[in-house]
Protein backbone atom coordinates (compact mmCIF):
# COMPACT_ATOMS: atom_id res chain seq x y z
CA UNK A 1 0.00 0.00 0.00
CA UNK A 2 2.67 2.15 0.65
CA UNK A 3 4.14 1.11 -2.28
CA UNK A 4 1.55 2.90 -4.12
CA UNK A 5 0.54 5.41 -2.24
CA UNK A 6 4.02 6.49 -3.10
CA UNK A 7 4.11 5.91 -7.12
CA UNK A 8 0.78 8.39 -7.07
CA UNK A 9 3.15 11.18 -8.10
CA UNK A 10 4.22 9.56 -11.25
CA UNK A 11 1.12 8.07 -12.22
CA UNK A 12 -0.37 12.08 -11.90
CA UNK A 13 2.62 13.10 -13.28
CA UNK A 14 1.72 10.70 -16.01
CA UNK A 15 -1.79 11.52 -16.55
CA UNK A 16 -1.04 15.36 -16.98
CA UNK A 17 1.57 14.68 -19.29
CA UNK A 18 -0.89 12.07 -21.84
CA UNK A 19 -3.55 15.06 -21.80
CA UNK A 20 -0.91 17.83 -23.28
CA UNK A 21 0.05 15.07 -25.39
CA UNK A 22 -3.23 14.66 -26.69
CA UNK A 23 -4.88 18.25 -26.25
CA UNK A 24 -2.33 20.40 -26.66
CA UNK A 25 -1.10 19.80 -29.51
CA UNK A 26 -1.79 19.90 -33.67
CA UNK A 27 -4.40 16.57 -32.94
CA UNK A 28 -6.02 18.29 -30.54
CA UNK A 29 -6.90 20.43 -33.16
CA UNK A 30 -9.41 17.71 -34.36
CA UNK A 31 -11.70 17.86 -31.25
CA UNK A 32 -11.06 21.57 -30.94
CA UNK A 33 -12.63 22.30 -34.52
CA UNK A 34 -15.44 19.23 -34.10
CA UNK A 35 -16.39 20.56 -31.33
CA UNK A 36 -16.79 24.54 -32.37
CA UNK A 37 -18.34 23.52 -35.84
CA UNK A 38 -21.87 22.48 -34.51
CA UNK A 39 -21.79 25.69 -32.59
CA UNK A 40 -21.44 27.54 -35.66
CA UNK A 41 -24.15 25.81 -37.39
CA UNK A 42 -26.53 26.55 -34.43
CA UNK A 43 -25.83 30.01 -34.34
CA UNK A 44 -26.81 29.94 -38.46
CA UNK A 45 -30.40 27.98 -37.20
CA UNK A 46 -31.02 30.56 -34.23
CA UNK A 47 -30.88 33.67 -36.62
CA UNK A 48 -31.89 32.42 -39.65
CA UNK A 49 -34.20 29.36 -38.70
CA UNK A 50 -38.08 30.37 -38.72
CA UNK A 51 -40.04 27.12 -38.52
CA UNK A 52 -40.52 25.62 -35.41
CA UNK A 53 -40.13 21.94 -36.10
CA UNK A 54 -36.51 22.52 -37.48
CA UNK A 55 -35.84 24.51 -34.66
CA UNK A 56 -37.28 22.13 -31.78
CA UNK A 57 -35.61 19.08 -33.95
CA UNK A 58 -31.99 20.58 -34.48
CA UNK A 59 -30.41 19.71 -30.83
CA UNK A 60 -31.62 16.20 -31.12
CA UNK A 61 -30.88 15.69 -34.65
CA UNK A 62 -27.51 17.59 -34.47
CA UNK A 63 -26.60 15.33 -31.56
CA UNK A 64 -27.86 12.34 -33.34
CA UNK A 65 -26.03 12.58 -35.98
CA UNK A 66 -23.05 14.73 -35.76
CA UNK A 67 -22.17 14.21 -31.95
CA UNK A 68 -22.18 10.36 -32.49
CA UNK A 69 -19.99 10.71 -35.29
CA UNK A 70 -17.15 12.99 -33.59
CA UNK A 71 -17.53 10.54 -30.71
CA UNK A 72 -16.84 7.26 -33.02
CA UNK A 73 -13.72 9.67 -34.41
CA UNK A 74 -12.10 11.37 -31.50
CA UNK A 75 -12.36 7.77 -29.25
CA UNK A 76 -10.36 5.90 -32.00
CA UNK A 77 -7.60 8.47 -32.86
CA UNK A 78 -7.29 9.50 -28.89
CA UNK A 79 -7.76 6.15 -27.66
CA UNK A 80 -5.00 4.45 -29.87
CA UNK A 81 -2.80 7.40 -29.00
CA UNK A 82 -2.34 5.95 -25.92
CA UNK A 83 -0.17 3.35 -26.31
CA UNK A 84 1.25 4.33 -29.72
CA UNK A 85 2.41 7.95 -29.13
CA UNK A 86 4.66 6.06 -26.17
CA UNK A 87 6.00 3.81 -28.95
CA UNK A 88 7.02 6.21 -31.39
CA UNK A 89 8.12 8.55 -29.05
CA UNK A 90 10.24 6.17 -27.21
CA UNK A 91 7.96 6.78 -24.21
CA UNK A 92 7.89 3.09 -23.03
CA UNK A 93 11.33 3.07 -22.35
CA UNK A 94 11.53 4.99 -19.88
CA UNK A 95 8.48 4.07 -18.05
CA UNK A 96 9.37 0.46 -18.37
CA UNK A 97 12.67 1.22 -16.35
CA UNK A 98 10.86 2.94 -13.60
CA UNK A 99 8.86 0.82 -11.09
CA UNK A 100 5.53 1.37 -12.23
CA UNK A 101 2.70 -0.96 -12.72
CA UNK A 102 2.61 -1.55 -16.50
CA UNK A 103 -1.49 -1.74 -15.57
CA UNK A 104 -1.90 1.42 -13.37
CA UNK A 105 0.31 3.36 -16.63
CA UNK A 106 -2.48 2.10 -19.08
CA UNK A 107 -5.42 3.26 -16.53
CA UNK A 108 -3.79 6.46 -15.87
CA UNK A 109 -3.64 7.50 -19.55
CA UNK A 110 -6.67 6.27 -20.23
CA UNK A 111 -8.13 8.51 -16.95
CA UNK A 112 -6.28 10.93 -18.92
CA UNK A 113 -8.03 10.47 -22.76
CA UNK A 114 -12.16 9.87 -20.86
CA UNK A 115 -11.70 13.55 -18.78
CA UNK A 116 -10.16 15.57 -21.83
CA UNK A 117 -12.84 13.82 -24.64
CA UNK A 118 -15.77 13.91 -21.71
CA UNK A 119 -15.15 17.43 -21.05
CA UNK A 120 -14.27 18.83 -24.49
CA UNK A 121 -17.63 17.47 -25.57
CA UNK A 122 -20.07 18.49 -22.98
CA UNK A 123 -18.95 21.92 -23.21
CA UNK A 124 -19.53 22.14 -26.49
CA UNK A 125 -23.05 20.68 -26.49
CA UNK A 126 -23.87 22.49 -23.40
CA UNK A 127 -22.87 25.90 -25.19
CA UNK A 128 -24.56 24.77 -28.36
CA UNK A 129 -27.78 24.21 -26.22
CA UNK A 130 -27.38 27.46 -24.52
CA UNK A 131 -27.22 28.83 -28.66
CA UNK A 132 -30.47 27.49 -28.81
CA UNK A 133 -32.57 28.18 -26.15
CA UNK A 134 -32.80 31.73 -26.85
CA UNK A 135 -34.28 31.26 -30.00
CA UNK A 136 -37.93 32.24 -29.33
CA UNK A 137 -39.50 29.33 -30.97
CA UNK A 138 -37.48 26.79 -28.95
CA UNK A 139 -40.36 25.01 -26.62
CA UNK A 140 -39.61 23.07 -23.32
CA UNK A 141 -36.82 25.00 -22.64
CA UNK A 142 -35.93 23.63 -19.40
CA UNK A 143 -36.26 20.13 -20.48
CA UNK A 144 -34.00 20.64 -24.20
CA UNK A 145 -31.74 22.22 -20.82
CA UNK A 146 -31.93 19.11 -18.75
CA UNK A 147 -31.72 16.53 -22.20
CA UNK A 148 -28.22 17.92 -22.63
CA UNK A 149 -26.90 16.27 -19.70
CA UNK A 150 -28.81 13.28 -20.33
CA UNK A 151 -26.93 13.72 -24.22
CA UNK A 152 -23.82 14.06 -22.70
CA UNK A 153 -23.90 10.53 -20.68
CA UNK A 154 -24.91 8.86 -23.86
CA UNK A 155 -21.91 10.36 -25.58
CA UNK A 156 -19.15 10.06 -22.52
CA UNK A 157 -20.29 5.95 -22.88
CA UNK A 158 -19.51 5.67 -26.44
CA UNK A 159 -15.90 7.34 -25.58
CA UNK A 160 -15.59 4.54 -22.79
CA UNK A 161 -16.12 2.11 -25.03
CA UNK A 162 -14.94 2.78 -28.26
CA UNK A 163 -11.72 4.42 -26.29
CA UNK A 164 -11.46 0.86 -24.40
CA UNK A 165 -11.58 -0.84 -28.03
CA UNK A 166 -9.08 1.41 -29.77
CA UNK A 167 -6.60 1.09 -26.67
CA UNK A 168 -6.74 -2.92 -27.06
CA UNK A 169 -6.45 -2.25 -30.83
CA UNK A 170 -3.40 0.33 -29.64
CA UNK A 171 -1.64 -2.22 -27.92
CA UNK A 172 -2.13 -5.46 -30.43
CA UNK A 173 -1.58 -4.11 -33.81
CA UNK A 174 0.78 -1.53 -35.51
CA UNK A 175 -1.31 0.70 -37.16
CA UNK A 176 -4.84 0.74 -34.90
CA UNK A 177 -6.60 3.78 -36.13
CA UNK A 178 -6.56 1.99 -39.62
CA UNK A 179 -8.24 -1.11 -38.32
CA UNK A 180 -9.99 0.40 -35.47
CA UNK A 181 -11.76 3.05 -38.29
CA UNK A 182 -12.50 -0.29 -40.29
CA UNK A 183 -14.49 -1.50 -37.34
CA UNK A 184 -16.45 1.34 -36.20
CA UNK A 185 -17.29 2.71 -40.24
CA UNK A 186 -17.05 -0.90 -41.40
CA UNK A 187 -18.33 -3.70 -39.49
CA UNK A 188 -20.90 -1.11 -37.22
CA UNK A 189 -22.51 0.45 -40.48
CA UNK A 190 -23.06 -2.91 -41.72
CA UNK A 191 -24.67 -3.60 -38.74
CA UNK A 192 -27.21 -1.20 -39.30
CA UNK A 193 -28.28 -2.56 -42.49
CA UNK A 194 -32.26 -2.87 -42.04
CA UNK A 195 -31.89 -5.87 -43.56
CA UNK A 196 -29.58 -7.52 -41.39
CA UNK A 197 -30.75 -10.00 -38.64
CA UNK A 198 -31.72 -9.21 -34.69
CA UNK A 199 -28.38 -11.36 -34.00
CA UNK A 200 -25.67 -9.67 -36.31
CA UNK A 201 -27.04 -6.20 -35.03
CA UNK A 202 -26.50 -7.55 -31.24
CA UNK A 203 -22.57 -7.68 -32.31
CA UNK A 204 -22.88 -3.93 -32.19
CA UNK A 205 -21.23 -1.57 -29.84
CA UNK A 206 -23.71 0.75 -31.52
CA UNK A 207 -27.01 -1.53 -30.68
CA UNK A 208 -26.62 -1.01 -27.23
CA UNK A 209 -25.37 2.73 -27.48
CA UNK A 210 -28.27 3.55 -29.39
CA UNK A 211 -30.56 1.91 -27.07
CA UNK A 212 -29.39 4.15 -24.17
CA UNK A 213 -29.09 7.32 -26.80
CA UNK A 214 -32.50 9.39 -25.34
CA UNK A 215 -35.26 9.19 -28.39
CA UNK A 216 -36.10 12.66 -27.61
CA UNK A 217 -37.97 14.26 -30.97
CA UNK A 218 -36.26 12.04 -33.30
CA UNK A 219 -38.57 10.02 -35.91
CA UNK A 220 -38.67 6.54 -34.33
CA UNK A 221 -37.50 5.11 -38.17
CA UNK A 222 -34.45 7.04 -37.56
CA UNK A 223 -34.05 4.34 -34.81
CA UNK A 224 -35.38 1.03 -35.93
CA UNK A 225 -32.50 0.09 -37.87
CA UNK A 226 -30.13 0.23 -35.31
CA UNK A 227 -32.40 -1.50 -32.45
CA UNK A 228 -34.76 -3.68 -34.88
CA UNK A 229 -38.11 -4.71 -33.31
CA UNK A 230 -36.87 -6.21 -30.12
CA UNK A 231 -34.17 -4.10 -28.54
CA UNK A 232 -32.74 -4.68 -25.08
CA UNK A 233 -33.67 -2.66 -22.15
CA UNK A 234 -31.78 0.43 -21.04
CA UNK A 235 -29.86 -1.70 -18.04
CA UNK A 236 -29.23 -4.56 -20.58
CA UNK A 237 -27.23 -2.39 -22.70
CA UNK A 238 -25.48 -0.63 -20.05
CA UNK A 239 -24.45 -3.68 -18.19
CA UNK A 240 -23.44 -4.69 -22.08
CA UNK A 241 -21.40 -1.45 -22.87
CA UNK A 242 -19.65 -1.80 -19.37
CA UNK A 243 -18.97 -5.38 -19.97
CA UNK A 244 -17.07 -4.82 -23.38
CA UNK A 245 -15.37 -2.39 -22.03
CA UNK A 246 -13.83 -4.15 -19.16
CA UNK A 247 -13.38 -6.98 -21.69
CA UNK A 248 -11.36 -4.78 -23.54
CA UNK A 249 -9.29 -3.07 -21.06
CA UNK A 250 -8.28 -6.18 -19.40
CA UNK A 251 -7.12 -7.93 -22.76
CA UNK A 252 -5.28 -4.34 -23.56
CA UNK A 253 -3.41 -4.45 -19.93
CA UNK A 254 -2.55 -8.45 -20.58
CA UNK A 255 -1.10 -8.01 -23.91
CA UNK A 256 0.44 -4.26 -22.84
CA UNK A 257 2.03 -6.68 -19.59
CA UNK A 258 3.07 -9.41 -21.07
CA UNK A 259 4.49 -7.82 -25.20
CA UNK A 260 7.64 -6.74 -25.72
CA UNK A 261 7.35 -3.31 -27.84
CA UNK A 262 10.80 -2.95 -29.80
CA UNK A 263 12.02 0.70 -29.70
Amino acid sequence: MASNLNSFPAYFALFKLTFRQLFWSRRGLLILIGGLLPLVIALVVRFYARRSGLVNGFIPNITFLYYGFLTNLCAIFYGSAIVSDEIDGKGLTYLQMRPLRKSLILLSKFAAYMIGTVVLISISHLLLTGIMETHPKLRDRFLVLGMSFRYTGSMALGFLAYGAFAVLLSARYKHPVLWGLLFVFGWERITIIPLMPMGIKRISVTHYLMTIFPDFKLRRDMLDDLLGNTPPSVWVAALVICLLTVGAMWLAIRIFREREYLM
